[in-house]
């Protein structure tokens, strides 16, 4: 290892510290133009979200300061920012059409997101009213949750919006087939989660226990991770159905190790159901994540 590190070092020119290659880029004018359109697509994710919620969303952020609002909506935002870096990372066809395309993917990932919005409050948080909770309560668990599930279903529709194009209606067919194919993979974990921990995760959500939003919203942002991998490398029904199986096990294994590993001597869900621990509702979230990382490293071509 020694004598590779020696070669390894006399291999390295110093003077590649002060090479200039690749700032030229940094002022490349058609990327630029492509970043004012980025701004104004998250100025539009804006106008969108506040036209599709019952209450004044400028109101709610800065004249109330309500943080329940300002978590789901950043939740939000950052969920837009994943959907517009995958349409921007794919291929230059030229200044028109990428701006084209940007706006075009950009828009229809916008309205998704929204749509996952609705149908993960429908489904997953079923028998929550999100108005009252968010605005009247200002529930930071309901918008941990929500925030959450923003995030992962972004990662899902940035997979079926990136990529080649195969034409556009065949894109479009395509997109909205997996969008809802992964929605319905995001509510059945939702189900699960619930059924494997014991609590009433509703009950503990309304209730406003931050530890168990928390805990629910990065496992969702983990498990949107996980699905949005198999959707990046195929169109295969079958590949898709087998991540969720693995995914969904490993994210439950990580949290069955955390609790017997790393916090032996307390049990989890007492932890975040009973003391309403958001610190340790953040250690297992990021044991959700650190479950998407490596498999994403070990089990990827």
């Amino acid at each position: 290892m020694t004598s590779e590190l020696s070669h390894s070092r006399q291999l390295f020119d110093f003077a590649e510290l002060f090479d200039p290659w690749g700032i030229e880029t940094l002022s490349h004018f058609p990327a630029l133009l492509l970043l004012i359109e980025i701004l104004a697509l998250l100025w539009v994710a804006k106008k969108v979200f506040a036209w599709l919620h019952p209450f004044a969303l400028d109101y709610q952020l800065v004249k109330v300061d309500n943080k329940a609002v300002t978590l789901a909506f950043v939740g939000y935002l950052a969920g837009v920012a994943i959907i517009l870096e995958g349409v921007a990372e794919g291929p230059w066809r030229g200044v028109g059409q990428n701006l084209l395309e940007m706006a075009l993917w950009g828009i229809i990932g916008i309205l998704l997101l929204n749509l996952a919005g609705k149908l993960n409050d429908l489904w997953i948080l079923r028998g929550i009213d999100n108005k009252k909770e968010l605005v009247e309560r200002s529930n930071l668990a309901v918008a941990a949750a929500e925030a959450g599930s923003f995030i992962g279903s972004a990662f899902l529709i940035r997979s079926v919006v990136a990529g080649e194009s195969l034409g556009w209606v065949l894109d479009l067919s395509l997109t909205l087939g997996y969008f809802f194919l992964a929605q319905l993979g995001f509510v059945l974990f939702g189900y699960l989660y619930d059924k494997i921990t014991r609590f009433d995760l509703l009950k503990e959500l309304a209730e406003g226990n931050i530890a168990v939003g928390i805990s629910l919203g990065m496992n969702l942002a983990a498990l949107g991770g996980l699905l949005a991998i198999p959707l990046r490398l195929s169109y295969s029904l079958l590949l898709f159905s087998a991540w969720f199986i693995v995914g969904a096990a490993v994210l439950g294994f990580f949290r069955f190790v955390m609790d017997r590993v790393i916090i032996p001597t307390e049990k989890l869900d007492s932890e975040i159901h009973q003391d309403q621990n958001w610190g340790i509702a953040l250690l297992e979230g990021s044991f959700a994540l650190m479950a998407l990382l490596f498999l994403q490293v070990l089990f990827t071509p």
